[in-house]
């Protein structure tokens, strides 16, 4: 399967989804978020989009989700 830039139909695996995750968790304790607050969803829903879209380094997901 290709990985096109911008493709939102990558499959995220269980080690994907921790990278995702700890980015989110540390995002969340930098912004004193609660993890069920909107701002935390949104952001989660946009750490998942740039992920689907090719951005697999922790701190470019990071630096583009800010």
């Amino acid at each position: 399967m290709s990985k096109a830039l911008g493709s939102r139909t990558e499959m995220i695996t269980p080690d994907d989804f921790e990278k995702i995750d700890g980015v989110f968790r540390e995002m969340v304790q930098e912004r004193n978020l609660a993890f069920d607050s909107e701002e935390a969803i949104a952001l989660a829903a946009r750490l998942i989009s740039l992920f689907q879209s090719g951005i697999h380094d922790q701190a470019a997901l990071k630096l583009m989700a800010s």
